[in-house]
């Protein structure tokens, strides 16, 4: 399904019943990344999922993109879907999608889950995006679907479920080149480290114990940062724990939720 919102069209797909939980996804991705999640979900929660601008079936418009952006894409999508609240889970750029929305509509947001994301990058990460970005326009994504791999999940994962882990390249390397570089450069202009203070939604916060891309200390930095946050460590996952570790990930979601479905 898709609908118009903020200037493009942006496809999206809705399971189960009851509160609204609204779920974003990584760089390169879409929204099937969370596939392995969404029954144990959609049974106590209204999951929507949808593409991130430039990914998916989503339109790719003219880069480059900005976090905020993706965050009134997202916000949007609400609106014309007539869901005035949502608890709101993401990962990686949809994590920080999600704080974005989180200050720019706290009204939007019942709850905040932060799954192995960050809340700024550093110089040296912010040109590793433009280098990326850089490569997707010059080379396409199949120069960048093998490392992204890597960081993304674990050695022992990938040689142990050889097909979940062709199905999650394959994702990355017929990601839309254009799309990609565009969200890059929204990753590295990102930054509202400063800003944690003003979420006061109820928050959890996830990484992978071995996450390369944004490791355990930033996700401590992030916790610190929001009043009340919680913070779980995810046991033997890289970048892409709701993959490497979907029923832990699923368990500590949905014990968060259910804490705090009420705010709905």
């Amino acid at each position: 399904m898709k609908v118009s919102a903020n200037g493009a069209s942006i496809h999206y797909a809705v399971d189960g019943h009851g509160p609204w939980l609204t779920l974003a996804h990584p760089l390169g991705a879409d929204l099937s990344v969370w596939d392995d999640l969404v029954p144990a979900l959609a049974a106590h929660f209204r999951v929507l999922r949808y593409d991130s601008r430039g990914h998916g079936k989503s339109d790719v418009t003219r880069g480059p993109y900005s976090v905020a952006q993706l965050a009134a894409d997202a916000t949007a999508l609400l609106s014309s879907l007539e869901i005035p609240r949502t608890h709101f889970a993401g990962i990686s750029m949809g994590g920080a999608v999600a704080q974005q929305v989180a200050l720019d509509a706290p009204e939007r947001i019942a709850s905040l889950t932060l799954i192995d994301t960050t809340a700024g990058y550093d110089a040296a990460d912010a040109d590793l995006f433009l280098q990326r970005a850089a490569t997707a326009r010059s080379q396409g994504m199949k120069e960048l679907a093998a490392g992204t791999l890597e960081r993304w999940l674990g050695e022992r994962f990938r040689k142990h479920h050889p097909a979940t882990s062709e199905r999650i390249r394959a994702l990355v390397a017929q990601a839309d080149p254009e799309g990609f570089a565009a969200a890059c450069e929204a990753l590295a202009a990102f930054d509202v480290r400063t800003r944690l203070g003003e979420i006061e939604a109820p928050t959890l916060v996830l990484v992978g114990e071995n996450d390369p891309s944004t490791p355990p200390a930033v996700a401590r930095r992030i916790a610190s940062g929001i009043a009340g946050a919680q913070l779980e460590i995810v046991p033997d996952a890289a970048h892409l724990s709701i993959v490497e570790q979907k029923q832990f990930v699923t368990n500590a979601l949905a014990t968060f939720l259910q804490g705090t479905a009420s705010n709905v």
